[in-house]
């Protein structure tokens, strides 16, 4: 679910997974769509591995469009260097100094990027905090 809710928050015109071969053991890929470009994480053992190799892959060398800094998925931040982003650009050491990264991490059934500071690690759900709301509402306590 995480995997999905990421590639449609990237702006993909179509996400597909499926296995490559129809006898066991199936090699499992994910596919995102974008205007003129596929991404795709093939040859995993299961759909959930494809699914979040996807994912992976779409933060990987992407830019957060939230704080401008580069995606990491490493908690102890990235290693400048020269490079070029998901969409292309080319993305200096000196830039990726001066901008930092965004830790984006798995929370649930989402991807949270690192710069909403107001979520900490151990925060509530999305599902958690609606269901919350929901039994205030019921109580009238709200």
């Amino acid at each position: 679910m995480a995997a999905a809710d990421l590639v449609g928050r990237t702006g993909a015109r179509h996400f597909e997974i499926g296995y490559l071969d129809d006898t066991p053991p199936h090699r499992w890929y994910a596919h995102a769509q974008y205007r003129g470009a596929r991404i795709t994480c093939e040859n995993q053992p299961d759909p959930v591995a494809a699914a979040e190799g996807l994912a992976r892959q779409l933060l990987t060398g992407a830019q957060c469009q939230h704080c401008g800094r580069l995606v990491t998925l490493n908690p102890a931040g990235a290693y400048a260097h020269d490079s070029t982003l998901m969409d292309g650009r080319p993305w200096t050491a000196q830039q990726q100094t001066d901008a930092g990264v965004c830790y984006w991490r798995r929370r649930g059934r989402t991807w949270v990027r690192g710069c909403e500071g107001h979520w900490p690690v151990d925060a509530p759900t999305r599902r958690e905090r609606r269901g919350a709301r929901r039994q205030q509402r019921r109580r009238g306590t709200r």
